[in-house]
């Protein structure tokens, strides 16, 4: 079999498209990663804040105000 220079074109460039692809979808997937760990953060992070909150107020704390 032989090979031709316009073949061997049409695959380096079938080869790039794909690598291109592949890295456009791996960097995309780690940007969704991303924001779904900082959106979970975010909403461990208020969830604290409330029980703190609750916790401050159970004990006794809007008493003091009056």
């Amino acid at each position: 079999m032989r090979h031709h220079p316009a073949t061997d074109q049409v695959k380096a460039d079938i080869l790039s498209i794909f690598k291109t692809y592949t890295e456009s979808e791996r960097e995309a997937r780690q940007k969704q990663e991303a924001e779904r760990l900082r959106r979970a953060r975010q909403t461990i992070e208020e969830r604290r804040e409330q029980q703190q909150l609750q916790e401050q107020l159970s004990n006794g704390w809007d008493l003091e105000l009056h």
